[in-house]
């Protein structure tokens, strides 16, 4: 049995990657020159993947040491500190008992360092101090990939869904240590709600403003999409029409993890050939699927917000004070204007020189047949 040449759900490896040649150069190109970088998209975006991926080609290459860190979940200021802790330990890769001597001999506070195993033998790290040394643990932890810069080699810090740093209150921390390692660590901050890091990075009253560029992720070309699909298709004794992939496209929008999906739960069901009837039963299957959390999301909005992206469905986001709408979903112009602010804010639409837009194609294509 031949194996699913398409992925998703999870970080995409090299073998399941589709094109992002230019953004994988630029991204080892600022990270080599020591530039923090803030990289937004959209949750199911492949971002962790593509900066993964330019990561551990550097890394391959013997350019670069970095160290990774999820910051969704966390609720409190030691939560943060002890994960950190133990994602640097981990960079370290020597036996357990040289890291805890290395840390033991930078650390100034001596909190105690605690080793566990996992049942495959792994080690996880951990400290242990008191509430009244936490200030000066935190900066001290923040201060550790300083120690790991030698050989000219590059170090990178990684922060995944920066933006929940809000809710613990770390932005002036965090931005006072990092400042200070300038041309020495390179940061990368990354997050998928953009009304959030948008106010993180654009405000000029918050610590963050300006010390970033600025990198969007964009949708993968249908050019690249058609090529990739058709060839995995190909190598797999299977074959796929460019009707089906251009009906794929035009649901998903080029979005890779919906694209890889789509692309995933046709080829399963696809004995030779992938016509039009495989590609409704693939249709149906991924909606099913979704079907839960498209209808609680709905349901957490406001009349008026509901309202809203049906006109936003409906005008194709552009032209929506048209009186004769308005009048159709009885809502005025100044509720349709908040409702629209607070679904931009929900980071559920967001908007450019055309007009409002989803951003989640399959939410939006969900919200037009319903």
């Amino acid at each position: 049995m031949k194996k699913n040449p398409f992925y998703y759900g999870g970080t995409v490896e090299k073998k399941y990657f589709c094109n992002r040649v230019e953004e994988l150069k630029e991204i080892k190109k600022d990270i080599l020159s020591g530039l923090n970088i803030l990289i937004y998209a959209p949750r199911r975006f492949g971002k962790t993947s593509l900066v993964l991926k330019a990561l551990e080609e550097l890394e391959k290459n013997n350019d670069i040491k970095f160290v990774f860190l999820d910051l969704m979940y966390l609720s409190t200021v030691e939560e943060f500190i002890n994960k950190y802790f133990n994602q640097l330990a981990k960079t370290l890769e020597e036996p357990t008992d040289k890291v805890i001597k290395f840390f033991k001999s930078i650390l100034k506070i001596r909190p105690n360092i605690n080793a566990s195993f996992d049942t495959s033998g792994n080690p996880n790290f951990s400290l242990s101090f008191s509430g009244e040394d936490i200030d000066k643990t935190l900066e001290e932890v923040l201060d550790i990939p300083l120690a790991f810069v030698k050989d000219n080699k590059k170090i990178v810090v990684v922060f995944d869904e920066f933006q929940e740093t809000i809710n613990l209150k770390l932005e002036s921390k965090l931005r006072s240590v990092i400042q200070t390692h300038s041309n020495k660590i390179a940061y990368i901050f990354m997050g998928s709600k953009k009304s959030l890091l948008h106010q993180m990075f654009l405000n000029k009253n918050r610590p963050f403003y300006k010390s970033v560029k600025h990198f969007k992720i964009k949708e993968i070309q249908s050019d690249d999409w058609d090529n990739f699909i058709t060839s995995k298709f190909l190598q797999t004794d299977k074959k796929i029409d460019n009707v089906i992939i251009d009906k794929i496209l035009n649901i998903t929008k080029g979005f890779p993890y919906y694209t890889q999906q789509f692309a995933y739960e046709i080829w399963n069901i696809t004995d030779k050939i992938a016509d039009e009837l495989i590609f409704e039963k693939a249709l149906k299957t991924i909606l099913d699927r979704e079907e839960d959390l498209f209808s609680v999301e709905f349901d957490t909005l406001t009349p008026n917000q509901k309202k809203a992206l049906k006109i936003v469905v409906s005008k194709n986001g552009k032209n929506l004070y048209d009186e004769q709408y308005l009048a159709k979903y009885r809502i005025k112009t100044g509720s349709i204007q908040t409702a629209l602010k607070g679904l931009l804010e929900k980071d559920i639409l967001d908007k450019n020189v055309d007009g409002y837009y989803f951003q989640d194609p399959l939410f939006e294509y969900w919200m037009q047949h319903i």
